[in-house]
């Protein structure tokens, strides 16, 4: 009985946060915290570096010349606060904050990370696929409005 009842307590709790964490996802920034993207963005975009292709039983990573960094570009375009992954079918995004970090995330698996490193802006944009994830590694342009 008491196995039980701790196991309907541990659900309970599970739903009341994912309940809560459905509303905070709609927020568009997390309160508090602060956010590398200035309020007068109307884009950002990146140029990769590196790209990471995983699968179950290989990876590979590799440094992209400058015509490959230019067609795996990444956009993402601002629209009164709101974010919209641009280079992915203009995906809504929901704009979160985490100690240093800041997130642009679509669905579980689907997210663009930025972090401010001196005077630049990198990012990691990851994307889970059906067995596989690839990964990128660049640097961010915030573009402003005019």
């Amino acid at each position: 009985m008491w196995f039980l009842r701790q196991t309907v307590a541990v659900i309970g709790v599970a739903g009341c946060l994912a309940l809560g964490s459905s509303g905070a996802a709609q927020q568009a920034q997390t309160s508090g915290e602060k956010t590398v993207i200035p309020a007068n963005a109307s884009a950002l975009e990146g140029v990769p570096a590196v790209r990471l292709d995983v699968k179950k039983d290989a990876a590979m990573r590799r440094q992209l010349d400058g015509d490959e960094a230019a067609r795996q570009t990444l956009k993402i375009k601002v629209d009164n606060g709101r974010f919209f992954w641009a280079t992915r079918e203009n995906v809504p995004l929901t704009l979160t904050t985490a100690g240093e970090f800041t997130y642009l995330s679509a669905e579980p698996g689907r997210y663009i990370r930025l972090r401010k490193v001196n005077d630049k802006i990198e990012y990691v944009e990851h994307v889970d696929r059906e067995w596989e994830s690839v990964t990128w590694w660049g640097e961010l342009r915030v573009v402003l409005k005019k």
